[in-house]
């Protein structure tokens, strides 16, 4: 927006953040800006149409250089607001007016996020275009956009309510057509429930042999002391919840709680040593743009996410790891290719209560969901709908090692972390950074093209498995766009993945 716009539209914004911020289950948000703009009408119009102008410029130029950022979803027509399947879940029409302020707030700050990431990815060229909009340098720019943020949400939060709001899946129905899917279906169900079974065999055998001798590990975990996941769960039940029901935790707690629960890895070592594309990688960008894998600094990348529960709001702690590449083992190997990675995932309720484990890998891939000690799994799912891999029990109030196969990656199991005699420093960093790095000349690159794909990734598989409508099946992805079922249709973050796990 034009830079004298920008003192007041900054006042209104702080004016509005600090009283929805307040929680009053009264807040009238009309009353809220009758006082912030009490002082210009005219100017805060200016400033409304300009950050809708701004707003929208920005989002134009991302879309055509092709710099899209596919972590949320953008809402058509409205650029000040980019959804998830986990807000999109919420019936708006029976929000209270704070609740529906801080629902439009959150999809502002997903929005507003995206719109920086892609600005700071956009040519000097294309930045420059939109100096009139967006001057100054990168905290300029991020603070104008949360400013102009606020000044959107409270108009927005005047007009009809966007009841009715959708996510986009991530299957592609008219691949299923074309592949004639309802005749493909079953051979397919067949190898999932194969898979499965060979899956769990291994994670028996694994947990009945002396770790020791089953093979050579590499261990890597954080360097230094953490909270107790005791602790933490404790430090999670003093929040309090915002309108939506979801823990007001902030930054400090929430890394607080992913330090508790960060898992440790042991990766089974090749021949004696760890192999390369065993090693925990770090994403970096060259002077290029070309994405390497850096295993001289192994590296988890963590963020939090939400789902539901019974009526609540769960807490979900995710931990990403890369890996350069899963090397053929054959030779016409279906599943062999750059990168390749893990999630582990971990949910918890404001109560404190830890609900269960979850993991796949980076494509979607080979899911799998561990219930927490005191509950038991017992999905009832049709025959249309892909079967569930159940993994065993796990100790809610522990951390844990998880043991990956060599080069497949595959978790062989799950067991209580104990300080081996040797260990590799494993350090986080917020899985956000991986949608903007930054190259040695300063410019910002990410791994992910406009659909969260990881093009380099791209797997032999996608040429069988492509009648089951998912995009590039085998290929890493951005969160939010995982597609983890053959058959039917399943997202790692639907927020209701809990409830059709039949947790009980």
């Amino acid at each position: 927006m034009p830079y004298a716009a920008r003192p007041l539209c900054s006042q209104l914004a702080l004016t509005l953040l600090l009283t929805a911020l307040a929680g009053c289950a009264g807040i009238n948000v009309a009353e809220v800006e009758r006082v912030a703009v009490r002082e210009s009408r005219a100017s805060i119009k200016a400033s409304l149409y300009d950050c809708h102008a701004g707003y929208d410029a920005l989002d134009a130029v991302a879309r055509n250089e092709g710099m899209v950022d596919a972590r949320y979803q953008r809402v058509e027509g409205l650029a000040h607001l980019r959804t998830s399947r986990f807000l999109a879940s919420f019936d708006v029409a029976a929000l209270s007016e704070a609740a529906y302020l801080r629902w439009l707030m959150r999809q502002n700050a997903h929005a507003a996020e995206g719109l920086f990431i892609e600005w700071l990815r956009l040519p000097s060229a294309s930045q420059q275009q939109l100096s009139h909009y967006w001057p100054g340098d990168q905290a300029a720019v991020k603070r104008a956009l949360s400013d102009c943020g606020a000044v959107l949400v409270a108009h927005q939060a005047e007009l009809p309510r966007l009841t009715g709001m959708t996510t986009e899946g991530e299957y592609q129905n008219w691949k299923r057509w074309a592949g004639l899917y309802p005749l493909a279906v079953m051979p397919f169900y067949l190898g999932v429930v194969n898979e499965h079974q060979n899956l769990q065999q291994q994670q028996r055998e694994f947990a009945h042999n002396d770790v020791e001798r089953a093979g050579q590990w590499t261990h890597y975990q954080l360097p230094t002391p953490t909270p107790s996941p005791t602790d933490a769960l404790e430090l999670l039940r003093q929040q309090p919840l915002d309108e939506l029901g979801i823990p007001q935790s902030g930054s400090a707690i929430e890394e607080h709680l992913l330090d508790a629960f960060m898992p440790a890895l042991a990766i089974m070592n090749t021949q004696g040593t760890a192999a390369d594309n065993d090693r925990p990688a770090q994403l970096i960008a060259d002077a290029s743009g070309s994405i390497q894998r850096d295993t001289t600094q192994p590296t988890i990348y963590t963020h939090v996410s939400h789902g539901r529960y019974q009526g609540q709001v769960t807490l979900q702690l995710n931990y990403s790891v890369w890996f350069a590449e899963r090397k053929a083992e054959q030779p016409l190997d279906l599943l062999a290719g750059q990168f390749d990675g893990i999630t582990w995932r971990v949910h918890l309720l404001p109560s404190g209560a830890v609900l269960g484990y979850d993991k796949m890998h980076q494509c979607g891939c080979w899911y799998q969901f561990f219930p927490a000690s005191g509950f038991s799994a017992q999905p009832a799912l049709p025959r249309t709908q892909e079967p569930f891999n159940i993994g065993a029990t796990l100790h809610p109030e522990q951390r844990h090692t998880l043991w990956l196969a060599a080069n497949t990656h595959h978790l062989l199991g799950v067991q209580a972390a104990n300080a081996p005699r040797a260990t590799q420093a494993l350090t986080p960093q917020p899985y956000a950074q991986l949608r903007a790095l930054e190259s040695p000349d300063g410019r910002y690159y990410s791994p992910f093209d406009a659909q969260g794909l990881v093009p380099e990734s791209r797997r032999p598989e996608r040429l069988v498995f492509w009648p089951m409508g998912i995009p590039s099946p085998g290929a890493m992805r951005i969160h939010g766009t995982h597609a983890i079922a053959f058959i039917g249709y399943r997202h790692f973050d639907d927020p209701g993945l809990l409830e059709e796990l039949g947790l009980k």
